[in-house]
């Protein structure tokens, strides 16, 4: 599979049959959140995004089959899922708008010009080093661990993507939401928008969705929370999650 050992990979569709993924079997693979995020981007027309850690390239992969005027970049600091990104744009049939490059986020600068982009989506890694275990798979542990850089370098390199009054979007885990506000004050994204994702009614919130805007002046709009499942351990959805997944590329093939 283009220098893939095709023997470590599986093929699934997503979105009833309109997407596929190729995904690593014993390594980091997307679910929920990852579509969630994609689903909280809101995009006007023509833009550039740049998706930081981009894994398989779901979210930009998926955007671009929603906004054919699209064009996008992924970058990732493993060799393995920038080929892996490649291929699946060719297989979703939008390879001629998604590049894709190995490149750390601490390195930007080396690459791309300041203000290059409108947009940029990250589900960064969250786990602080030193805090919690270190995942068997270094494929897995390199997507949810500050091993090759901290949150504090995706929120910087975001701000120097993002031309002025460009949008960032980020998914992450409650315990980093003060984090992560210091952090966008600090290079000058205001945050803008804010949704908290809980599991279940009942249930604590534990992930959020936040949009910032570069160079913006202050004004937060908090949205009410997402649910997710009415019933977790039987993976029933809410009507308001499963309705995202129905409509997100309705009419995509129409």
């Amino acid at each position: 599979m283009d220098r893939l050992n095709l023997q470590e990979y599986d093929l699934s569709s997503f979105l009833n049959e309109k997407t596929f993924f190729y995904q690593k079997k014993n390594g980091f693979r997307f679910g929920t959140d990852t579509f969630l995020l994609a689903d909280f981007v809101r995009l006007k027309g023509k833009e550039r995004l740049i998706d930081l850690g981009t894994g398989c390239g779901v979210i930009p992969i998926l955007l671009l089959k929603k906004f054919p005027e699209l064009k996008a970049v992924g970058i990732d600091v493993l060799e393995e899922n920038v080929l892996l990104s490649l291929k699946n744009a060719k297989i979703n049939g939008v390879a001629d708008r998604f590049r894709a490059l190995k490149l750390n986020v601490k390195e930007v600068k080396k690459t791309f010009r300041s203000g290059e982009f409108d947009v940029v989506v990250t589900n960064p890694p969250f786990i602080e080093v030193g805090r919690g275990n270190l995942s068997e798979s270094s494929h897995r542990a390199i997507a949810r661990q500050e091993l090759t850089a901290k949150l504090e370098d995706f929120i910087l390199a975001a701000s120097y993507l993002l031309k002025n009054r460009g949008r960032l979007y980020i998914l992450l885990p409650v315990q980093r939401f003060v984090d992560v506000i210091e952090l966008m004050r600090k290079y000058r994204v205001e945050p803008k928008r804010l949704r908290f994702i809980q599991p279940e009614s009942q249930r604590e919130a534990n992930l959020f969705l936040l949009e910032g805007m570069k160079g913006s002046g202050k004004g937060l709009v908090v949205k009410p929370p997402l649910i997710v499942y009415k019933d977790s351990k039987k993976r029933e959805y809410t009507e308001e999650v499963d309705r995202k997944y129905r409509e997100f590329l309705k009419g995509e093939e129409e």
